[in-house]
């Protein structure tokens, strides 16, 4: 059980009152400006407003990881991913050549296997006890984007074919992602039930995932593929006509899925691998391969892979499912004293200080020492190995009564202010974020200004929809563990 912290001073004030003081001055801790005639107060119990918006839309292409899987969240709801990309097209695939008496031949090949491999990475949500299942679907529809459009959006799909090219199940295990372990016996056979997975490549290609794609549409393809190579077709050689032979792929989860998880695109971590071997001469027989790796963009830089967020939240207790457009907004309130912040659906916490320009009339004289802005964590809300707490920063926005994004608030060296995650390791549940406001209150106080502003926190917007980490933030009016701002305020009397 959380204890209660014991505040070094409780200072009721009436921020009813609105009063403006000529005499305010801005103080910076270590100015000589400090004596016996001054009172230095700690003020903990400034009324602030919290709720939670949800984005219009959020940029999902372009970025060098793909978000995969889905989970079932207790707070957020059902939450799952499809990821649309293109199949790199290189430099073609060509009929492989080879020097006989001098002169140069062509070597038909035969089609082998299709295996789709990927290299999560070790961050991931959910239980990883459980079988996950895993889809690929052929797209039936060009990934073009709409006129005057640069980016994809977490809203965004394409149509693809019915029938997949790859439904398989796996473990996933975010240490060793290999299944070779598991599934090869000590004669270094695979063992039968393992749904397709091939982890004869795993001991060749490192720790990955690699499932040999059995459908009779995967046959098929791979066949084809094999063909145009055999008789040489432009559909290989030229990037346009490889375009329009394959559209993409789609990759999902099945329904019962229960983690979310990332693979890196880079370096060609991402892949469709096709193995092949040749049919006469000197390296007949031997299994060789071509990749087909998935990309973030084309040749000319368009953004053709990204991922689509879906969500249910009509399940959950807080009823979530009423944020539709960015424009409304759930007071914390109205869902159990929480707030919410979601990386890929959009979520984020926007608290108000409705009285904060009444701290000038404090004493004749006076000036912000420091402002510090905290928020706890609901402490049934998260777990290191299930739902770990935010790894990426969590940022603080300047908006109005839109909850538009305005600019962001500006920490040391103009970088972005972020929150610092405070532990404390006696006791889990006591840590929190905590963000320095210094400059923001005290431009608020200097400026004189009438404070209708608002602050959006949340991660950083350019890549949000690059993340699927979570904070349910607690704000219960009487706890000690609500939203606060926690200001050091210095009296000149």
């Amino acid at each position: 059980m959380r204890t209660n912290h014991v505040l070094l001073l409780l200072l009721t004030l009436s921020f009813l009152i609105s009063c403006n003081s000529n005499n305010f001055e801005e103080h910076q801790i270590g100015d000589n400006l400090i004596d016996e005639t001054s009172e230095v107060v700690l003020i903990d119990t400034l009324t602030i407003k919290s709720s939670t918006v949800i984005l219009d839309s959020l940029v999902t292409s372009r970025f060098k990881k793909a978000i995969l899987g889905s989970c079932k969240d207790e707070f957020l709801g059902d939450v799952k991913t499809e990821y649309y990309g293109v199949l790199d097209y290189s430099d073609g695939f060509s009929k492989p050549t080879k020097e006989v008496d001098n002169v140069t031949v062509k070597v038909p090949i035969e089609f082998d296997s299709l295996v789709f491999m990927a290299y999560p990475n070790r961050e991931y949500f959910g239980d990883t006890l459980q079988v996950q299942r895993l889809l690929i679907n052929r797209l039936t529809e060009d990934i073009e984007l709409p006129d005057n459009e640069y980016s994809f959006y977490s809203h965004s799909k394409f149509d693809y074919a019915e029938t997949p090219l790859l439904d398989s199940q796996f473990f996933l295990m975010p240490v060793k992602q290999s299944q070779y372990d598991d599934v090869i016996d000590s004669h270094g056979k695979v063992n039968e039930g393992t749904n397709g997975v091939i982890d004869y490549y795993g001991k060749y290609y490192g720790d990955g995932i690699y499932i040999k794609m059995n459908s009779e549409e995967a046959v098929s393809l791979g066949k084809k593929i094999v063909e145009l190579v055999n008789t040489e077709s432009d559909t290989v050689t030229q990037v346009k006509q490889w375009q329009k032979f394959i559209k993409g792929i789609v990759i999902r989860p099945g329904d019962n899925n229960t983690v979310m998880w990332q693979a890196p695109i880079d370096e060609n971590k991402l892949r469709l691998r096709l193995y092949y071997h040749e049919t006469d001469y000197s390296d007949a027989g031997k299994q060789k391969y071509h990749d087909f790796p998935i990309v973030s963009t084309d040749n000319e830089q368009k953004r053709l892979s990204f991922t689509n967020y879906s969500s249910d939240r009509s399940t959950t207790p807080q009823q979530l499912d009423r944020l539709i457009e960015q424009e409304n907004e759930l007071n914390s309130y109205q869902t159990d004293n929480l707030t919410f912040i979601q990386g890929g659906i959009g979520l984020y916490t926007k608290i108000n200080i409705p009285y904060i320009e009444n701290l000038k009339t404090l004493g004749l004289t006076g000036g912000i020492l420091s402002a510090e802005l905290q928020i706890y964590p609901k402490d049934d809300s998260y777990d290191d190995e299930l739902f770990p707490l935010p790894k990426n920063n969590l940022i603080l926005y300047n908006t109005k009564e839109d909850n538009k994004f305005r600019s962001v608030l500006p920490g040391p060296n103009n970088a972005p202010l972020s929150f610092a995650f405070v532990r404390n390791p006696q006791n889990k549940d006591e840590s929190y974020y905590l963000a320095d406001l210094t400059s923001y209150v005290n431009n608020v106080l200097v400026n004189g200004d009438d404070y209708d502003d608002a602050i959006l926190i949340g991660f950083q917007r350019e890549a949000v929809g690059d993340t699927y980490d979570r904070l349910i933030i607690e704000d219960e009016p009487n706890s000690d563990f609500r939203i606060k701002l926690k200001v050091t305020y210095v009296i000149q009397r």
